[in-house]
């Protein structure tokens, strides 16, 4: 879209590719990495160039599947309309939009090639069917578009590590705060399992699954089975691989909360961003709502896990075959907050901040063996 003369044009050119783009946290991610540059440690008042010598030249290619005001809101935030002036980071190349990335079709990953001329140099993994009463009832989907194999098979072909936002959903949800090489990973639901399947394709583990990890649902099983007679060739060719084998980072992100959008159109049209836009809206509005009382996060704000995210870009950026130090497998890691509330306690907390009537605000109890509902974890 537009190229920058401010880094210097012998400086290599990486590509960043970003999937889910269009989403909540995949906005907040291309605005901060445009308008700051890659580089970690930027802050707004660091954004106008200073010690960008380090920060090379990066292309950002922004896949999503059928937002309709994407492109053209794109285009406005970071300045690219033909009468504004570009807003973006003098390190950043260009961003490239790449639409109709639709994850349950058999073509997306020859869009992305064909959009991005071929390879990338790192891949932020955010695209996913996110809503666990969709994966519910169609589990078919959620495995195509959540386990995305094709992804990883074009990640070893061109050497490309992947940053993947996993959830905090592939915990039983039974205590509080999860350590990662300690608990044991156990999902209640369609949704955490596909994520935790994706998991393991970055990790080489087979299986995919273990049976207390399916729940005794057939309709898993099949899925686990079929999806591990096509992983297993895949570790098979990152085994044998005579280049260096892409290591993966795995986020296992809590309840994500934040700002709106950046972009003016927002995310998803009826949707509200976050969590905390639903219940100022609720609050605002004055409409009686239900909150559980027993069903506990520990949130994570947005920016916490750009920050978290931009660190791991630049490891992988940075990272080269003389580098001894580098991490040697690809690595998990929990990303929450310290902060466990229930959705009763966030209510309440946005009602105390915006100083509106907290009336409307009804402390329910979510029924065991969650009474008809998608199953979640508790805590």
């Amino acid at each position: 879209m537009t190229t920058s003369t401010s880094v210097n044009n012998t400086s290599p050119i990486t590509k960043i590719l970003i999937t889910g783009a269009s989403g909540y946290l995949g906005q907040h991610l291309i605005a901060s990495l445009a308008l700051l540059g890659v580089a970690p440690s930027r802050s707004a008042n660091n954004s106008a160039g200073k010690d960008i010598k380090n920060d090379g030249r990066h292309e950002i290619y922004c896949a999503y599947n059928s937002l309709p005001t994407f492109e053209d809101d794109l285009n406005d935030f970071l300045g690219l309309a033909s009468d504004t002036t570009s807003r973006l980071h003098p390190s950043i190349s260009k961003v490239v939009p790449l639409g109709n990335i639709d994850f349950s079709s058999d073509d997306y990953m020859a869009k992305i090639q064909n959009g991005c001329g071929g390879s990338v140099d790192v891949i932020v993994h955010l695209a996913a069917l996110s809503s666990p009463g969709y994966c519910e009832n169609n589990p078919k989907d959620a495995w195509k578009v959540n386990c995305p194999l094709e992804l990883y098979r074009f990640s070893l072909e061109v050497g490309a590590p992947i940053i993947y936002v996993s959830t905090d959903q592939v915990y039983e949800g039974t205590k509080k705060f999860y350590v990662e090489d300690i608990d044991e990973t156990l999902p209640v639901n369609v949704y955490g399992r596909t994520k935790l399947a994706f998991e393991r394709v970055l990790l080489g583990k087979d299986p995919l699954l273990n049976e207390r990890e399916m729940g005794g649902s057939e309709v898993c099983r099949e899925h686990v089975t079929n999806f591990s007679k096509i992983a297993s060739p895949l570790k098979n060719v990152d085994s044998n691989s005579s280049q260096r084998v892409p290591k993966s980072i795995i986020l296992r992100s809590s309840l994500i909360l934040g700002p709106p959008t950046p972009l003016k159109n927002g995310c998803k049209k009826g949707s509200f961003p976050s969590f905390l836009q639903f219940i100022h809206h609720r609050l605002e509005t004055g409409q009686s709502t239900d909150y559980f009382v027993n069903e506990f996060r520990s949130v994570v704000f947005v920016e916490d896990v750009i920050d978290s995210i931009r660190h791991f870009l630049n490891n992988s950026l940075g990272r080269g075959s003389e580098d001894a130090s580098a991490e040697d497998s690809s690595s998990v890691f929990n990303m929450g907050g310290s902060t466990r509330a229930s959705r009763v306690d966030m209510a309440m907390a946005v009602a105390n901040h915006l100083k509106l009537d907290p009336l409307s605000i009804n402390g329910v109890i979510r029924p065991e063996n969650n009474g008809g509902c998608v199953p979640s974890p508790p805590d």
